[in-house]
């Protein structure tokens, strides 16, 4: 546990391991500041170190950040073998349960292999490049009651073999059930998703679901998506840079692999090759979660790459 008033900060290159059921809890007034780099990674996993736990979901519980004084910094950090990846979360104690005040910035992060979901947020404020959540039990995002959000480069794919699996990779609402089991409504705020992939196995893996008390206020541009939902309301969604149902071009899906390859000249496989669109000129968002340059800015976290 991560007291109130007190700071988590986890350096470069460093390694946590969780026993069984063990987890990592940022409670309400405290902070963590996980800042690695792209030489060194931060991780996140279970405790067990034979291979044949190597990519096992379901090893730990989760990280589960309540809200605090200051951002909560997670860069360069790798999640895997989870209950739960990452659980954002406004104190469930407080009175109305606001969404919190400050942000969770996950930039040059990967989530992989959660058995329920990579990430979970509950009324909480998230900022995002480079973003990999994939192979989850359940969803790999699920953004719900308010928000704000803000995710750039991301991809969010889910290729669940364990099981049978019924819900969508990613889902936005703005409903959650509080402390008491009881249905409430917050607002969405202004939020962008750009330059991202929403694919995976199943036939829908993209979901809107709103209570119609409050108005969302939500964009997507530059973005691919595997679903059979409407994606043609253009107050919330760009309809010269929104793409369905096409193949991403991932490497290896079924094994975990969503780099993009590059065959000179881009083959038509390759339907995310050149997609996106800058956005800003820093070192976050100029490279991917390699730290590959972006010279013609491909959708989702990985720039494609001679193979």
């Amino acid at each position: 546990v991560v007291d109130s008033c007190c700071t988590l900060i986890i350096d470069p290159g460093v390694k946590v391991y969780f026993h069984g059921g063990g987890g990592l809890w940022v409670y309400r007034g405290g902070h963590i500041q996980a800042e690695g780099t792209d030489q060194d990674h931060i991780t996140f996993q279970g405790d067990r170190l034979e291979s044949e736990y190597a990519d096992l979901p379901g090893q730990w519980d989760r990280i589960w950040v309540n809200d605090g004084p200051t951002d909560n910094t997670f860069y360069h950090v790798d999640i895997k073998n989870a209950l739960v990846g990452i659980q954002p979360q406004s104190w469930i104690g407080t009175p109305g349960q606001p969404t919190s005040a400050n942000k969770l910035v996950l930039n040059n992060v990967s989530i992989r292999n959660c058995s329920a979901a990579g990430i979970l947020s509950e009324n909480y404020r998230i900022q995002s490049t480079n973003l990999l959540v994939a192979n989850c039990g359940q969803y790999c995002v699920a953004l719900t009651g308010g928000g704000q959000y803000n995710f750039n480069y991301s991809t969010i794919a889910n290729y669940w073999s364990y099981a049978v699996r019924q819900q969508p990779a990613f889902i936005l609402t703005n409903t959650f059930t509080d402390i008491n089991g009881a249905n409430q409504v917050r607002d969405v705020e202004t939020s962008v998703f750009q330059n991202g992939i929403i694919y995976g196995s199943n036939t829908n893996e993209f979901q809107l679901s709103f209570d119609s008390q409050l108005s969302p206020d939500f964009h997507f541009n530059n973005y691919l998506f595997k679903t059979d939902q409407a994606t043609d309301d253009a107050l919330h969604f760009d309809q010269p840079t929104i793409y369905r149902n096409q193949e991403p071009g991932f490497v290896d899906p079924n094994n975990g692999d969503f780099h993009l390859p590059l065959y000179p000249p881009p083959t038509p496989q390759v339907f995310a090759f050149g997609k996106g669109i800058v956005t800003s000129n820093d070192d976050v968002s100029n490279f991917d979660l390699d730290h590959v340059f972006r010279s013609s800015p491909d959708l989702g976290c990985y720039e494609a790459v001679q193979q």
